[in-house]
């Protein structure tokens, strides 16, 4: 109990001399104390002593839990120890411990982050093979990955299974990210007819749909179609965030910069931050006026 207390006030040197006198006056310990110490521990960004403290536990004797092993799988891929937290996560398997949800979706997000999206779609199967269903946090962070990899048909791929699973659908996350990556693909007119199918569906697109998809327009030299698009999005209540604003300053010819809805938007209080304000926002009156 007091390992616990002591490490949900970050203060792991106590939960330390706890445990050293609880070994030294020879009391049973358990592995709720140990989960505790090595999550402290973790939390703390101490993961190596954490690591180190596991081996003296196994050497002692004790059992450990799939918790404490998670915790360190964790505290690797937070800390950027991807391959690390890949050894952990194949160690406590071959000691028998069952990884969580949590552990593969962690490393395969780091993997993915440092585009080895081969050896994340290779722990993905494994885990399935394990009898792990993976949720739609894994197939995003998967899908994200091949995106970002350029691999444009793996990606597609994946959220046709997703979107074919009995129990999972694509969440509005999914769609952001698919819709994002066909834009920076030039694939834009895809991503459009995908951003129309979700007004078709259950998950209607949000602010950062729209963002995201009137970037893919801009991006590629459409400003009539990402127009077209902000009226529509000011229409419903979303805002334009300061990359959208930033974008269309650039991209509009100089006589839409003064349309009624650039100005509802150049004005609105979510979007006037400092930074815009010092990077374009203060240029408008010169560019209009022009």
């Amino acid at each position: 109990m007091l390992v616990r207390c002591f490490c949900k006030l970050s203060r792991v040197e106590l939960s330390y001399s706890v445990l050293g006198k609880a070994l030294k006056h020879g009391f049973q310990l358990d592995t709720v104390m140990f989960d505790a110490l090595i999550h402290g521990l973790c939390k703390d960004a101490k993961v190596l002593e954490a690591v180190k403290l596991v081996d003296k536990i196994r050497v002692l004797g004790y059992q450990l839990s799939a918790i404490t092993y998670n915790s360190i799988v964790h505290g690797l891929c937070k800390d950027g120890q991807t391959n690390a937290g890949l050894e952990m996560l194949e160690k406590m398997e071959d000691l028998g411990y069952q990884p969580d949800m949590t552990s593969y979706t962690i490393v395969i997000s780091g993997l993915c982050k440092r585009g080895h999206v081969d050896a994340a779609l290779a722990l993905f199967q494994a885990m399935e093979n394990s009898q792990l269903k993976p949720n739609v946090v894994l197939y995003n962070t998967l899908i994200d990955g091949f995106w970002k990899a350029g691999r444009a048909q793996e990606a597609r791929d994946m959220f046709s299974r997703l979107s074919k699973d009995s129990c999972l659908q694509p969440d509005i996350f999914t769609y952001n990210i698919t819709i994002g990556g066909l834009c920076r693909q030039g694939l834009v007119d895809e991503a459009y007819d995908l951003f129309r199918q979700m007004e078709r569906g259950s998950c209607l697109p949000d602010s950062c749909s729209y963002n995201v998809i009137i970037h893919g327009f801009l991006h590629h030299k459409d400003p009539l179609e990402a127009m077209d698009l902000i009226k529509e999005m000011v229409s419903k209540g979303f805002s334009a965030d300061t990359f959208t604003m930033s974008l269309l300053i650039q991209s509009l010819p100089k006589n839409q910069l003064d349309h009624p809805v650039v100005q509802k938007l150049l004005h609105d209080p979510d979007v006037r931050s400092q930074e815009m304000r010092s990077s374009g926002l203060s240029t408008v009156a010169s560019l209009a006026a022009c």
